[in-house]
């Protein structure tokens, strides 16, 4: 009987678990999803949102989004989403992978492998978001 409750609570658990993990995953997808279609309108204001802070400021690096006020930080959004514009206008299609979990060091790095399609050529850019207070940002893509 034990045994029995044992693999039930263990059961529970690795449900609420995946339940989690695939929440993420839908999470990390939407934002890439919406920095596509803000990355095609222009729209950097509103992709600012969605990519991480790189620059002097160490306390908010990989911690909280660009600021879209600075002009600064908004050049740095332009060139991210113009790379990202780019690859979507090389391509006839293009395919998202599924979301996978990496660890690096303390940090989890979320990434969507995206297939950018052009008749018989396919090229695959990886997409990593980390998990901030603000939700899921774009951190690096390669």
């Amino acid at each position: 009987m034990n045994r029995i409750k044992l693999v039930i609570v263990l059961l529970i658990f690795v449900s609420s678990i995946s339940g989690t993990v695939l929440a993420q995953g839908a999470d990390v997808k939407s934002n890439l999803a919406s920095l596509f279609e803000f990355s095609k309108a222009k729209s950097y204001e509103k992709a600012a949102a969605l990519i991480a802070y790189e620059g002097e400021d160490k306390t908010r690096v990989q911690k909280e989004a660009f600021n879209s006020a600075n002009k600064d930080e908004l050049t740095q959004v332009k060139r991210i989403c113009k790379k990202i514009s780019a690859l979507i206008e090389l391509s006839s299609k293009y395919d998202f992978g599924a979301p996978i979990i990496k660890k690096d060091g303390e940090k989890e790095i979320h990434s969507i492998e995206v297939s950018f399609i052009s008749g018989d050529q396919k090229l695959v850019t990886e997409f990593s978001f980390i998990k901030t207070e603000k939700g899921f940002l774009l951190s690096n893509m390669n």
